[in-house]
């Protein structure tokens, strides 16, 4: 992440590199929110996405906005309304200039989120990055560039859909509120998206994978979740031209592993595929306006059940293994 958003200078990157910066709150009323899809469990989603799936609330939806408003014409605004209003409460570092803010944003599913198995409370992996990302542009700035008394601070924001797959995201990605073009759309001077996705629509497969594992076709199933996420990474660099930013990048993120994976051989497999495709897609994709806008990286690290980073459910990932995953996707 960081060599995507690093400041022109201080590591001596091509200048363009890195978006405009953006205003100090690093928030906006347009942009999703967990709030909007409060209370949504792992199996509330189908393949109708074209309507809300169920747990949206269009009342609470309406509320939140009126919330927004009255956020912005008052400073004396509630730390609980704060709370609900916003994606991640941003970690200001207040004596940085406005104008040397950058911002980087994650989108995905239960993952990005920070869902912790049995417990009511989230723990997103997004704080963790962006104190890794500024301690490192402080490091850099001290080492490479004195001279430069105010180095950019990185805002790091996120929204995760639990139970969301990579099919849902795409057919979603315009709509207000959800779609992770209206992140791109309503901050147009976005550095980095972060993308991690893919894991439930290998999860959705898991009964058809059970039912008949000798007769999957891995190349098959692969392919069509291959699809989704690089169709979800194609549509969001045309709305980053739509909005004006031609310096976005993505980061895509590889799908981790889990219990089901490592007990499913045919699971690893497809798993194995989607990420081989993935990495030759963020390579290989260009368009006469979009260049090495895409990058890769794994997943930071394996499945152990007996990692502490690891929940007991066997899928999601401890607050320790959250903070850990923010850590790694820094550099």
């Amino acid at each position: 992440v960081a060599s995507y958003c690093i400041y022109t200078g201080i590591l001596d990157l091509p200048k363009g590199l890195i978006g405009a910066p953006i205003d100090e709150s690093g928030e906006d009323d347009n942009s999703p929110s967990n709030d909007d899809f409060a209370g949504l469990k792992d199996d509330d989603w189908d393949n109708n996405y074209s309507v809300p799936p169920s747990g949206y609330d269009e009342q609470d939806n309406t509320t939140q906005e009126q919330d927004n408003l009255q956020q912005q014409m008052s400073q004396d605004e509630s730390q609980e309304a704060e709370e609900a209003t916003a994606v991640v409460e941003p970690q200001h570092n207040q004596h940085k200039h406005v104008d040397d803010i950058k911002f980087v944003f994650c989108y995905g599913d239960s993952l990005t989120s920070g869902f912790l198995a049995a417990q009511t409370e989230t723990h997103p992996y997004a704080p963790s990055l962006q104190t890794e990302i500024n301690k490192m542009y402080d490091a850099a700035s001290a080492t490479i560039a004195p001279e430069l008394q105010h180095p950019p601070n990185i805002v790091v924001e996120s929204v995760g859909f639990p139970g969301m797959p990579a099919s849902a995201m795409l057919q979603l990605v315009e709509r207000e509120k959800v779609g992770a073009c209206s992140v791109v759309e309503n901050s147009p001077k976005l550095s980095v998206m972060v993308i991690l996705a893919g894991t439930n629509d290998l999860m959705h497969l898991g009964l058809d994978i059970a039912d008949a594992a000798e007769t999957t076709d891995p190349d098959e199933k692969a392919q069509t979740i291959l699809e989704s996420i690089t169709g979800l990474h194609k549509a969001l660099l045309e709305c980053s031209q739509r909005a004006d930013n031609g310096d976005m990048h993505i980061l895509s993120v590889g799908i981790p592993g889990s219990r089901f994976i490592m007990d499913t051989p045919v699971a690893s497999e497809i798993q194995l595929r989607v990420n081989r495709g993935l990495k030759e897609f963020s390579s290989n994709y260009f368009t006469e306006v979009t260049h090495n806008k895409i990058s890769y990286s794994d997943f930071p690290f394996e499945y152990d059940e007996s990692d502490s980073k690891w929940g007991p459910d066997g899928l999601h990932l401890t607050a320790l293994g959250y903070d850990e995953l923010g850590k790694k996707l820094a550099p």
